[in-house]
């Protein structure tokens, strides 16, 4: 089959995320599998316009913005159109419905944006951002859908769309790179890992470190990410002193090819728990990868991470909107308590390991050719 999928950013891009790396392994299974397969995504400094990744034919053009009407007119340009277009929504809508027939798309949403807007926008514009985001769906009430979480299935239903056109398929999990050797550190250690971006809730983990430090003094925040808001974090840490203990280890390469065990594996391999108190989030890819390791995670009680995460066996959750007090007393909590701590760690490999791309393909598959 010939498969063209739309996403605002490919696997290259310095800005890739979990959302993106799950699109890609998926590209890239179904090149393996014979099929035609173009990534059609928005450019950046630096990129090529077009290049072949493990079998994927990847174009970029355009910017944030304007690669949605590129993807229109790309489309329109095709004298063989495709067999199927896998339209991934990611904050903005590709509007495939208004020129993709409805046997040949199929819309894959990670998580819908809502709260986002009010950390990643300014006022009056995030404002006006949110009430707006249901109508671009206006246009989808007769596609096909897929998630990888029911919150993400709610979030939909909430705008309208039917739940029997909403497929759920599994998180999938690389289990040669994501696992347990038993090694923690010898000393507290937490780390995020993501995209530093406001709607991450970065800042909170640095705040609510001060409290653990002043108890802990050799407790260590490892920050594995970069993003726009990294500038803003490293202020926030040097303000309060925390520059000794709260690291900012970079990006690791997340996307394929790249050597097994590197530095984000082998700091979710060595730390007491992984902190992720974000607004709003699909899945969180992180918290599984981090569970294969023997980490356990701490997170806010939001879309996403109330699925990734079993409460009080896999993780700890806190309150939708937890304070930096609420969030240090939980990381004091797994400091002071090595039975819980150890009970934790062992959860969330077990829950981990019902996680597995190719489990995870095979109903993406199903669903996308059905």
């Amino acid at each position: 089959m010939n498969i063209l999928i739309l996403n605002w950013k490919d696997v290259r891009n310095p800005y890739v995320g979990g959302a993106e790396i799950i699109a890609f392994e998926f590209a890239t299974r179904l090149a393996r599998e014979g099929h035609e397969v173009t990534f059609f995504s928005r450019s950046f400094k630096g990129a090529k316009k077009e290049e072949s990744i493990d079998g994927v034919k990847v174009i970029r053009t355009g910017n944030r913005f304007s690669v949605y009407p590129h993807a229109f007119f790309y489309y329109k340009s095709l004298k063989d159109k495709p067999d199927i277009v896998v339209d991934m929504i990611n904050t903005i809508c590709w509007q495939t419905p208004l020129y993709v027939p409805k046997e040949k798309r199929i819309a894959y949403v990670n998580q819908l944006a809502k709260e986002v807007f009010f950390f990643e926008l300014p006022k009056p514009l995030s404002f006006v951002a949110y009430l707006l985001e249901e109508f671009q769906y206006l246009t989808y009430k007769n596609t096909r859908f897929l998630c990888y979480s029911e919150s993400t299935k709610k979030d939909l239903e909430e705008y309208k769309i039917n739940g029997k056109n909403i497929e759920i398929f599994p998180m999938g999990l690389n289990h040669t790179r994501y696992k347990a050797n038993g090694k923690k550190a010898s000393y507290p250690l937490f780390i995020y890992v993501g995209r530093l971006v406001k709607m991450k809730r970065v800042d909170l983990c640095i705040k609510a470190f001060g409290k653990v430090v002043k108890l802990h003094k050799n407790a260590k925040l490892e920050i594995v990410g970069n993003g726009p808001d990294e500038k803003r974090l490293f202020s926030i840490a040097k303000k309060n002193n925390l520059l000794r203990n709260v690291v900012f280890a970079g990006k690791s390469e997340y996307y394929p090819g790249k050597p097994i065990v590197d530095n984000k594996v082998k700091l979710m391999r060595e730390a007491w728990a992984l902190l992720l108190p974000s607004v709003k989030e699909g899945w969180g890819m992180v918290v599984t990868e981090a569970a294969a390791c023997g980490t356990p995670s701490v997170v806010s009680d939001v879309t996403g991470l109330r699925d990734s995460v079993v409460k009080n066996k896999t993780g700890l959750i806190l309150t939708k909107d937890p304070s930096p007090h609420e969030l240090s007393d939980a990381m004091i909590k797994i400091i002071k308590d090595e039975k819980l701590r150890q009970k934790l760690s062992a959860q969330a490999v077990i829950w981990a390991d019902n996680f597995n791309w190719d489990k995870s393909f095979f109903e993406f598959k199903k669903y996308l050719l059905k």
